[in-house]
């Protein structure tokens, strides 16, 4: 099994998990770096900036850090019915009683791939625990022999402790993130972020239209891409503020609609087949979460995801899930 992939050990009263090997590779990469750094500074006489000992010695920290990294591993306890998260192999930063913990999901990641979490009761869609490393597809070896070794065990072993009390149906009068029409439930949307983006770009590409522009001695090529560009992106934004997504239960369809008929998508209740949350980063930073419900047509091969919303905050992305349900029931 290679190093980056997920590595476990089960025994009868434990499962130990270690998805950080990764963590090895990069230590060794930049160690490699470092040292062609010293010796490239070597070779034409000049002082390395590695060469100072509180430099080196913080790159050395970096470095220990990195390499011990890959020695973190994830422990499920059957005997303490605890989960525990061990940095680095030995300290302790994360202990979770099996009665708090919800169940593995699959957590896709905006860039593409996915990777396996383990969620608590409490915060079912929020970051959760990683433990595996990420998989770029769902037919990966590892991924699958992981889903049908491990992830079914881990089940287990929650369940012998505190067994998920069973779906109670939510009804729901109050909608928190829809309005009802007739029978027609469309989803609450805010027109500001899209009408402040494409208004500008759309009186900037205009006005560079008129003999007035700002811009006046350039290429006919690039005054069509100064007049073009900004008009296409001002009206794909505010067309984004007014497009709807709406739940019809008469004809119990699922619709998507924009003005500019960008991305228009129609599904039957029926062809529904499950939610997925994409949390999304930028420079390592959460920025959120997008709740995409996919839907499969007998006969098609891949499914086809419909965004709904984006949230940072896990409860509201729950009574979202409810208030669909509830919907579509």
């Amino acid at each position: 099994m290679l190093i980056t992939k997920t590595r476990w050990t089960i025994e009868p009263q434990r499962i130990v998990i270690r998805p950080f090997g990764l963590f090895f590779i990069l230590g060794g990469v930049l160690a490699a770096i470092f040292i062609a750094i010293f010796f490239a500074f070597n070779g034409i006489g000049q002082q390395s900036p590695i060469g100072s000992a509180p430099f080196a010695l913080f790159l050395l920290l970096i470095l220990v850090a990195f390499i011990l990294g890959g020695f973190t591993y994830i422990l499920f306890d059957r005997t303490s019915g605890k989960m525990q998260k061990m940095l680095f192999g030995f300290i302790p930063v994360k202990t979770i009683p099996f009665n708090q913990l919800h169940g593995v999901n699959t957590v896709t990641q905006a860039a593409g791939g996915f990777n396996y979490r383990i969620f608590t009761r409490t915060d079912k869609f929020g970051k959760g625990t990683v433990i595996s490393c990420g998989y770029s597809k769902d037919t990966d070896r590892n991924a699958v022999a992981f889903n049908n070794e491990v992830v079914p065990l881990i089940h287990q072993f929650l369940d012998a402790v505190a067994p998920l009390p069973a779906e109670k149906e939510v009804y729901i009068s109050d909608y928190t993130y829809f309005t009802e029409a007739d029978g027609v439930y469309t989803l609450k949307t805010s027109k500001v972020g899209g009408l402040v983006l494409g208004v500008p770009l759309l009186l900037v590409g205009i006005h560079e239209c008129t003999p007035a522009a700002w811009l006046t001695n350039v290429t006919t090529f690039g005054k069509l891409a100064v007049c073009i560009f900004p008009i296409a992106m001002g009206l794909i934004f505010i067309a984004a503020a007014f497009t709807t997504i709406s739940f019809n239960t008469r004809t119990r369809m699922v619709a998507r609609k924009s003005p500019i008929r960008l991305n228009n998508q129609e599904h039957p209740f029926e062809h529904y087949v499950n939610f997925q949350s994409v949390r999304k980063t930028h420079n390592g930073i959460y920025t959120g979460t997008d709740v995409v419900m996919y839907f499969h047509k007998p006969g098609d091969k891949n499914a086809k995801g419909l965004l709904i919303s984006s949230f940072r905050n896990s409860r509201k992305i729950e009574r979202l899930m409810q208030e669909v349900a509830s919907i579509m029931r």
